[in-house]
């Protein structure tokens, strides 16, 4: 039964972060530059109830998004969550009118493909997984954690400095490595949480999640803003599982049963997917003109 409850919650938690993140997408792509990085951009975005739509979708999905946590391996629930990127550029693609080339659908299919056989392949077996990670791998999540939430900040230092591809890139980097920060301190509370309302106030990771979830926000706004769907969607949802799985294999026990064979399938996925982003890249169509620009003069004017 709980295999059950992984699968469904996992894909439902993938259609309404899907869902949210092409709406977010589209309405930060409307803020001014000069809120980049910063709350003033969660400020503007507030004030738009689309926008407010979408992150409402985004707590639906965590929602569902904690029960699959807690149904199954980190690594595969990352591995079905990324089907939200499907969801999202289908509804990108619908909202915006701008036809796809096929070379740009295949370049998504193919990260969504190359994301699941690296997952698959370096999942722990169904027979020895738990419900998540010990007790004493608390610690062990916290570092998890710290990396992922330290390289997410270099990231986007390094993308608010930068322009262009580059800019668009590093952000969205940031946004999936803020994204796997989320997903091991979710864990962890997931666990906590079992425990009654006293273990909850008394461990750190409510708190981190507080933390961890407004500076996920903030970044993955930030990468939106530069108004790329095509580029910062598949990176996020690329770096989002990949640095999951890498922290449940290394830090949190989740320890596959894989030769080298696998290991050597798990590189070509590896890389499969690092070709199928710079294709993507390469054929996704420019920044979109802000079609709601006569939308932006009103926001920028109640600053």
């Amino acid at each position: 039964m709980s295999v059950i409850v992984m699968i469904a919650t996992s894909l439902v938690a993938a259609v309404l972060y899907g869902a949210g993140a092409a709406v977010e997408q589209r309405q930060a792509a409307t803020a001014p530059e000069s809120s980049a990085g910063r709350p003033r951009l969660l400020v503007l975005l507030a004030r738009q109830p689309l926008w407010l739509a979408g992150i409402a979708a985004q707590v639906g999905g965590f929602a569902a998004h904690a029960v699959a946590l807690r149904s199954g391996p980190l690594a595969i629930v990352q591995m079905l969550v990324a089907v939200e990127l499907v969801v999202a550029v289908v509804i990108v693609r619908i909202w915006s009118g701008r036809p796809l080339s096929r070379v740009s659908w295949a370049a998504a299919l193919t990260v969504v493909a190359a994301i699941g056989a690296f997952l698959a392949l370096t999942s722990r077996s169904a027979d020895g997984h738990g419900a998540g990670p010990p007790h004493h791998a608390a610690a062990a999540a916290a570092v998890g954690a710290a990396i992922a939430g330290g390289w997410a900040v270099a990231a986007a230092t390094a993308g608010l400095r930068a322009a262009g591809l580059r800019r668009t890139v590093l952000l969205a980097v940031a946004a999936g490595l803020a994204d796997a920060c989320s997903a091991v301190v979710t864990l962890a509370f997931t666990h906590v949480a079992s425990h009654g309302p006293a273990a909850i106030v008394t461990s750190w990771t409510v708190y981190a999640l507080v933390v961890c979830g407004t500076g996920n926000v903030l970044l993955t706004q930030t990468a939106y803003q530069t108004g790329r769907p095509l580029i910062t969607l598949p990176i996020i949802s690329a770096v989002t599982p990949l640095v999951s799985v890498a922290i449940g294999v290394v830090l949190l026990g989740e320890t596959p049963r894989i030769g080298v064979a696998g290991g050597i399938a798990a590189g070509l996925a590896v890389g499969v997917t690092s070709l199928a982003l710079a294709v993507l890249a390469r054929s996704a169509p420019p920044p979109e003109p802000a079609p709601q620009a006569t939308v932006r003069a009103p926001v920028l004017s109640k600053c």
